[in-house]
């Protein structure tokens, strides 16, 4: 009884928030945490440029400058697909490893309490304000939100936990049957990511407007913005490639440790990881919803087609390399693996499923702030890093509690439940 009150103290678990604990993979946490505010960033930057009523949006994307990877910040997201499935590989195969089976009942459970209870508590927050579709909240409880139209959904940035749930779904009967009945089941998970370009390439070809417009649409059009996240965007098999490449990248750290490390020392290796570092930066400065691209289509389907999956690659190589120790990667491994992030990456669930609540909110005041402001036009920065700053700080706020009163402990009672086990 005594774990059981334990387990629901929001001393003992904002202990356990500030507290990095020596078995875990730091580097991750950095990602995690670095992503989730990079989210808040492109959402509060976005909202506000199309709210207002002095912007535009295409052309603040298009007078960016160095901040141009604010409007890329969305790879973020494939960043937590990386994060997943490397550690639901990870897990899965210690399973197997420990039992000589797959408990996927265990699984199962160990999902749905690790997702749905601090969704849950959002929903209701959601359904009792009666805000935007909240009559299709269903779909939300059952994960299959991202089958709706976008303009359909309810809390329609959740469409990723739909991913996420349909991905562990799935997942561990490939591995099971990839490690059980194959030889070789890294290459079979190669094949899965290749296979992700060509599902990519076939799924914009087949739809005539996406194929034929510029991305500078995305910008400019809901329904060209609402179509592009229905038919492209939000569906699973369209983003289940930066899964994969979380989960090739925890195989081989699994399987194959030693083979990997020497990878990592040779020249290969080397040229791959600066390689990878490059290609994010280029991905994540590309200023793909410039109209100047407008007249590129050819280009605009490479980037649709390749750029999402190769930039998830390079973030796995990067953090592979990193959690290997090779020397390369030090300065990526310092930075990420600061304590500093522990905490905003343990808050990052919830800070994702509450953080447009605030930003809405602020978005407004700060339009009303600055709609007379005749120069706002001509640099609108100020006002958007002032609001991604405060709206990261309000999320937290908001995070926190959700944090110590529901998601920490039900992980503390699967943790209790684990032990039993035992």
């Amino acid at each position: 009884m005594n774990s059981f009150l334990i387990a629901f103290s929001p001393v003992a678990n904002l202990k356990r928030l500030l507290r990095r604990p020596e078995s875990h993979y730091p580097v991750l946490d950095g990602l995690r945490a670095l992503s989730m505010l990079m989210i808040i960033v492109i959402h509060s930057c976005s909202l506000y440029a199309t709210m207002h009523p002095r912007l535009s949006l295409v052309e603040v994307i298009e007078q960016s400058g160095w901040a141009a990877w604010v409007w890329n910040s969305d790879k973020s997201v494939d960043v937590f697909f990386v994060i997943s499935g490397f550690l639901i590989t990870g897990i899965l195969l210690r399973d197997m490893q420990r039992t000589g089976r797959l408990r996927l009942g265990r699984f199962y459970l160990r999902r749905f309490l690790r997702l749905s209870p601090a969704y849950w508590v959002v929903m209701a927050f959601y359904a009792v304000h009666g805000l935007q579709n909240w009559e299709n909240l269903w779909a939300n409880v059952l994960y299959v939100n991202n089958f709706l139209p976008y303009e359909k959904q309810a809390m329609n940035w959740t469409w990723t936990l739909a991913i996420e749930e349909q991905f562990y779904l799935l997942y561990p009967l490939v591995l099971s049957f990839l490690v059980l009945k194959t030889k070789h089941p890294i290459r079979w998970l190669w094949g899965l990511f290749g296979l992700s370009f060509v599902v990519i390439l076939a799924v914009i070809l087949k739809d005539s407007q996406l194929r034929s417009s510029p991305l500078s649409l995305f910008a400019m059009d809901l329904a060209f913005h609402n179509r592009y996240f229905s038919v492209l965007y939000d569906n699973f098999y369209t983003r289940y490639g930066a899964l994969i490449c979380g989960c090739i990248a925890s195989a081989a750290h699994m399987l194959h440790k030693e083979r990997l490390r020497h990878f990592f020392d040779s020249a290969t290796g080397k040229s791959l990881a600066l390689l990878s570092l490059t290609l994010i930066l280029v991905v994540m400065m590309f200023p793909v919803m410039s109209r100047r691209f407008d007249d590129w289509p050819f280009l605009t389907l490479l980037y649709q087609v390749f750029s999402r999956n190769l930039f998830s690659a390079s973030v796995a190589f990067l953090a592979l390399a990193a959690m290997e120790n090779r020397s390369f990667a030090r300065p990526f491994t310092l930075f990420f693996s600061l304590r500093f992030w522990y905490p905003l990456a343990q808050l990052s669930y919830s800070m994702y499923l509450c953080h447009l609540f605030p930003i809405v909110i602020l978005v407004k005041l700060a339009v009303h702030a600055t709609a007379s402001q005749a120069g706002i036009a001509a640099d609108p920065w100020p006002a958007m890093w002032t609001l991604s700053f405060v709206s990261m700080i309000v999320t937290i706020g908001i995070a926190v509690p959700i944090y110590l009163l529901v998601e920490r402990p039900i992980m503390n009672l699967r943790e209790i439940f684990d032990h039993s086990e035992r």
